[in-house]
């Protein structure tokens, strides 16, 4: 394995002391996405990934069909 580079070297270093979970928030990690998304069963995190999907295709649509139109 090469050698990392110093700011995962930074963060994936031991023997300060710190959690993982405090060494992502010091490394600038938001995890309270991660958080809410973990106490949703999997069929709810299923159908949220499916409605935002969803929206995504829409979204592309549109702009497909306004690109046609200009």
């Amino acid at each position: 394995m090469g050698t990392l580079p110093p700011e995962l070297e930074r963060f994936w270093g031991t023997g300060d002391g710190l959690t993982v979970i405090q060494r992502a928030e010091l490394f600038g990690i938001d995890l309270s996405l991660l958080d809410e998304n973990l106490r949703l069963t999997p069929e709810q995190r299923h159908r949220q990934n499916d409605l935002l999907l969803n929206k995504a295709e829409a979204l592309r649509a549109a702009l497909a069909q306004s690109n046609e139109q200009s």
